[in-house]
Order: C-alpha cells, then sequence, then structure tokens
C-alpha cells in the first residue's frame, strides 16, 4: 500500500510538472498565432500568450527556463508595440526578459553562450532589446508631451539597462545616447519639481562633459531657489571656465550679480561681456546704469550715449541719459537759489542750464518711444517749465492727467 501511494504521488508531481512545461509551449502556440492574426484578432492571441506566459513566469518549474525567458521577452514586446492595452508594463517586462535570455550560461567557458542560444542567436535578441529601446523614448517623450512627467521618468530609466548591450551604438546612432536620456529625464524631473533627482541628473550631465552650456544655468537655478547663493555662484563660474563667450551664462551672471548689488564684481563682469559682444547695448545700458548708482556721472554717460549709438530705439537708455543730465541740472539749479554770491548764481544758473539742454533731445526720444511712460511726462512737464515753454509743460501735464 505504501509503494503504491509513493507511485501516485510520484505520477502526480510528474504530471504537474509536465503539465508547467505545457505552460511555455501553449504561450509560444497562441503568440504564434498572435504573428500570423489580422488587426482584429492579434489582442485576442497575445491575451492568451500572455496568460500562459505569466504562469509559467510564476512556475517554480519554468520560471528559469531559458524558452520561457525567450518566448517572454517576445510576447511582451509585441504586446507592448501592439496591444499596449493588456498591460501598461509590457514594455518593461520585455526588456528584463530580454536582458535575462543575454544573460551568459557559463562564464568560465571559452566560449561562452548566452542560456537562449539554442533558440535563438545572439544578434537576434539584441536586435529586438535595441527595439525596446527605441520605443522606451518614444514613450519617454511622449508621456513628457502629455504631461505624464513621472511615467516618463520610468521609461528613461529602463534605457540605461539596454545601453551596455549596445555594444555596436545602435541607440547611439538613433540619437539615444546617455546625454540624451539624462537631459530628457532632467525635464521630467524639473516639471514635477524634483530638485534632488535633478540636482543628480545635471551633475551627471557635467561630470561627462555634456556641451550644454544651459545646465550650468540649470543647476545655479535650484541652488538659487534652495537659498544656496555660493553654489549657485559656482556653478555659473563652472559653466563660465568651460564655455567662456556663452552669451546665455553671461546674462544670467550678471542678473544674480545685479540682485546680489555686489556692483563692483558686476562691473567686471559687464566689462568681460562687453570685450566678447561690443555691440551688445543692453549691456552697456546696464553697466551706466550701475555707474549712475554709484554716481559715477562720466562713466553713466559713456555706456548710456554706446547703447544708444548701438540701439538709438532703446528706451531706458534714452530716459536713463535725459534723466542723468535732468537731475544735474536741478541739482545745479538749487544750488544756484541758494547761493547769495551774484558771480556764483549766473555761472551756476548757466551750467544748469547747459544740462537741461542736453537732457530734452533723450527725455523727448524716450516720450516718442514710450508716449505714455509717466516719468518721462513728469520730467519733461518740469523741463519745459524750467524753459519757460509753459504751452509744452501744459500740454505735459495734460497728457499725465489722462493717462
Amino acid at each position: 500500500m505504501k509503494n503504491i501511494l509513493v507511485l501516485i504521488i510520484s505520477l502526480f508531481y510528474t504530471t504537474v510538472l509536465f503539465s508547467q512545461k505545457n505552460v511555455v509551449q501553449n504561450a509560444y502556440g497562441a503568440f504564434n498565432n498572435a504573428k500570423s492574426a489580422d488587426i482584429k484578432n492579434i489582442g485576442v492571441f497575445l491575451k492568451e500568450a500572455k496568460k500562459h506566459i505569466d504562469e509559467a513566469y510564476n512556475f517554480e518549474s519554468t520560471s528559469n527556463d531559458a524558452k520561457m525567458w525567450n518566448y517572454r521577452s517576445q510576447i511582451y514586446l509585441k504586446i507592448a508595440l501592439s496591444s499596449p492595452e493588456l498591460d501598461e508594463n509590457a514594455i518593461f517586462k520585455a526588456t528584463e526578459s530580454y536582458i535575462k535570455c543575454l544573460k551568459i550560461k557559463d562564464p568560465t567557458k571559452k566560449r561562452p553562450k548566452i542560456i537562449v542560444h539554442k533558440l535563438r542567436t545572439k544578434e537576434e535578441v539584441l536586435a529586438e532589446l535595441i527595439q525596446c529601446g527605441y520605443h522606451l523614448f518614444t514613450l519617454g517623450v511622449e508621456n513628457y508631451s502629455e504631461g505624464n512627467f513621472s511615467q516618463s521618468l520610468l521609461y528613461y530609466d529602463a534605457i540605461f539597462d539596454i545601453i551596455p548591450f549596445d555594444e555596436e551604438d545602435q541607440l547611439k546612432r538613433g540619437n539615444i545616447t546617455e546625454e540624451t536620456i539624462l537631459y530628457n529625464s532632467f525635464f521630467s524631473s524639473n516639471k514635477l519639481k524634483n530638485d534632488k533627482k535633478s540636482k543628480e541628473l545635471l551633475q551627471k550631465l557635467i561630470d561627462i562633459n555634456f556641451n550644454e552650456p544651459a545646465i550650468y544655468i540649470q543647476m545655479s537655478d535650484i541652488y538659487k531657489r534652495e537659498g544656496n547663493i555660493d553654489k549657485t555662484i559656482e556653478y555659473l563660474s563652472l559653466g563660465r571656465d568651460m564655455f567662456e563667450d556663452d552669451q546665455s551664462l553671461i546674462n544670467t551672471e550678471i542678473n544674480l550679480y545685479i540682485e546680489l548689488e555686489r556692483t563692483s564684481e558686476l562691473i567686471t563682469k559687464l566689462g568681460e561681456a562687453i570685450e566678447l559682444d561690443p555691440n551688445n547695448s543692453l549691456l552697456y545700458f546696464n553697466r551706466g546704469t550701475i555707474y549712475d548708482q554709484e554716481g559715477n556721472l562720466a562713466n553713466a554717460e559713456n555706456d548710456y550715449l554706446k547703447a544708444i549709438e548701438i540701439d538709438p530705439s532703446s528706451f531706458g537708455s534714452n530716459y536713463n541719459l535725459g534723466a542723468l543730465f535732468f537731475n544735474k541740472a536741478v541739482e545745479l539749479n538749487n544750488s544756484a537759489n541758494s547761493t547769495s554770491d551774484n558771480n556764483k548764481y549766473k555761472k551756476l544758473k548757466k551750467q544748469a542750464d547747459e544740462f537741461f539742454n542736453k537732457a530734452l533731445p533723450y527725455l523727448e526720444s524716450a516720450n516718442s518711444l514710450n508716449p505714455k511712460d509717466k516719468n518721462t511726462l513728469l520730467s519733461l512737464k518740469q523741463l519745459y517749465y524750467m524753459k519757460g515753454d509753459y504751452k509744452k509743460s501744459d500740454e505735459m501735464k495734460k497728457l499725465i492727467s489722462e493717462l
């Protein structure tokens, strides 16, 4: 009786084992039907193939079977490409399976073979793994465009598992490089406001000398948001060392120093920028403004004049130069009115009139460029009044009241 029981148990396990092995073949059979099916029925066969291969994946006797990994890779790639509604993670499962197929069976042998060498060549497996890479990249781009930034990151991350197997740079030839994936991942991470992840991605790009000045600006922006000004300056300086002539880095650095009110450093930076871009009116305007604020009126005047020479339509340069002359005139006029020395009075009045006359054409130009600027109208109203042109002063007053 005992021997009969042992035999029954043995037969039971043999039957179960056979049944489990048979599931792999059932999966392959359904997959073959899917390959030859029309568009209408392909999903039906793939669903059946998926059911069988999932069972085989979970059975202990077949979970490490070469055939199982071979069929699983092909089934899930087909699902990802033609019936993704059957499994939203199909491309990840396909990628995992192809990488498993490429695992070396016996690394100690002189000519080691992949575990599926009896079923497929290494080149065939690699070609389909590369196809997974292309599809992952496409999904990453599409999900980013649709605002699915977290999912986009997952697709990009999965490509990094494929890159080590791409010995012939097939992905690179399609512009799917480590740099591209890292940079695209950064944009997704940045949209998610994940500063920690964004910094990691940007640092990797910096470490591999990615040829893009913007990564230094983007890194500095993150540190600036975090309030770490030292790091903000550090990464802008690193960027300037790598890309000395890049105007976007120069402008970002200048704007930072403006915000920090570090004027002496800023004047130096603006000087460097002007040497590289001598026809940039904005650079002269910015430096002129700083000189103006510091009371260095001679240098301010020179920079405003240069800015206007380059760009006569610059409202800011015309207004600031006009205001510089106007303020100087008012200062001299006040000094004249406060002195009891008649000769000194005449001298100061003459100087004031000269500056009023110098201010007028620039303020009038500013007004023609921006007729509704209140500060310009106020300055012209007072200037015309000081010159005794009460009619024009009243016109300015009327325009101000209509604003």
